[in-house]
């Protein structure tokens, strides 16, 4: 017998397959059946369907003896065509709960504003970055205080004071130890007339703008439990490599800072960051108008250099006219000490103002911003990194400008 399906305009016969019983065997075998095609030579012409037989269940066709004893139902398969509605259920399910989070994530990522902190070594963007931390973030776990201890050590020991000939040079600085005798004459060293005088022209030499604030404080350093307190941290130098971010709020909005490291091997890091920068905050050394900088090729004057980099960043077409450009000239603590022996001529040949602070100071920040073009404004500023309150007012006025310009550029003002 043959039933018929339609298949595009022709019609074609579906084979159907009587499945027949055969009889006992006398050796007492298992009977097996024999599938007997009604298309095939040798069918009974007679033969009816037998419908009640398709329509049995589908529980008996598909159940196996497990052993003698135990009998095992297995899961029913499903039959071509058939749809499980339990997994559908399930995956609509996962899938508006995926919709959803990233309609949350959206959301959350308009709210997220961020800041790019760059500027050349030794700029004191770190320190910026640690009082982020310490105003936004509440400060620092008791793990961090036992990793700082360790990097004033190798402040102290390694690159401060006398490099005691080296000998610590090798030394990870979490293998340093000090006591109270290294304390007495590092302390000595440091208060003898030629040591003092070394210093005094610091600017001569590689030396840490936080020595003299390490040194005055030897003993403390150097007694059995110590453990560095708040500024201690804040003073601590270390060279920041690859990229480090944090995030915290701030008023209505989430603030994701990111740190790039300033070193010339760090600067080809930079153009990975620019992607959806809120505002760009550029650090200058200003009291390095008198010292040098191994930029790995030549020496230069270190405040050039910082020059150098920001006439790159500032003009640089990634950034819209909305993205904010703030300047942060920074240690003008120091420069405010530096510059009653050392006039800024010494950098700038051309200047022929007064050697005071106050004309100085605005003749520096006076050629950072001719590097500007076109409509682009700089909002400057004259920073201590290392005065939290100072960074605490300074950084609020400079992320409110942030504020502004991102809500110009979504259309909001």
């Amino acid at each position: 017998m043959s039933l018929w399906k339609r298949r595009n305009t022709a019609m074609e016969p579906y084979e159907v397959h009587h499945i027949a019983p055969t009889q006992p065997s006398t050796s007492g075998a298992t009977a097996t059946q024999q599938v007997v095609t009604s298309d095939q030579p040798g069918a009974s012409q007679n033969s009816k369907l037998d419908f009640s037989f398709l329509l049995c269940t589908r529980q008996s066709l598909f159940s196996v003896q497990v052993n003698t004893n135990v009998s095992q139902q297995l899961a029913l398969p499903r039959l071509p065509g058939e749809i499980d509605y339990n997994n559908l259920r399930e995956l609509v399910r996962r899938n508006a709960e995926i919709e959803r989070q990233l309609l949350k994530d959206q959301e959350a990522e308009k709210k997220t504003l961020k800041i790019l902190l760059l500027g050349g070594p030794a700029s004191g963007k770190s320190t910026i970055f640690k009082q982020m931390r310490i105003l936004h973030l509440n400060g620092f776990s008791e793990l961090d205080y036992v990793n700082f201890r360790y990097l004033v050590y190798s402040n102290v020991v390694e690159r401060d004071i006398v490099y005691f000939e080296d000998q610590y040079n090798h030394i990870p600085s979490s293998e340093i130890e000090v006591d109270m005798e290294m304390a007495m004459a590092i302390h000595r060293i440091y208060r003898s007339p030629c040591i003092r005088d070394v210093i005094s022209r610091r600017s001569e030499i590689e030396l840490l703008d936080s020595a003299t604030y390490f040194l005055d404080k030897i003993f403390r350093i150097c007694e059995p439990d110590y453990m560095p307190s708040q500024m201690d941290v804040i003073r601590s130098r270390i060279p920041t490599t690859g990229i480090n971010e944090i995030e915290f709020p701030y008023k209505d909005v989430v603030l994701r800072m990111v740190d790039v490291g300033g070193q010339r091997s760090e600067q080809r890091k930079w153009i990975h960051c620019f992607d959806n920068v809120s505002g760009v905050l550029f650090v200058a050394e200003i009291s390095g108008y008198n010292q040098k900088l191994d930029d790995g090729e030549i020496l230069v004057n270190r405040l050039k250099y910082s020059l150098h980099l920001f006439k790159r960043v500032v003009n640089n077409q990634v950034f819209g006219k909305k993205t904010a450009m703030i300047l942060f000239l920074n240690k003008i603590d120091v420069f405010r000490e530096k510059i009653q022996q050392t006039p800024i001529n010494v950098c700038f040949k051309d200047y022929k103002g007064p050697p005071a602070f106050e004309a100085s100071s605005t003749y520096i920040k006076d050629r950072f911003e001719r590097y500007v073009t076109g409509e682009r404004r700089i909002y400057a500023h004259f920073t201590n990194a290392t005065d939290t309150r100072n960074m605490d007012r300074v950084f609020g006025a400079c992320i409110d400008v942030v504020l502004k310009l991102n809500m110009e550029k979504i259309g909001f003002m």
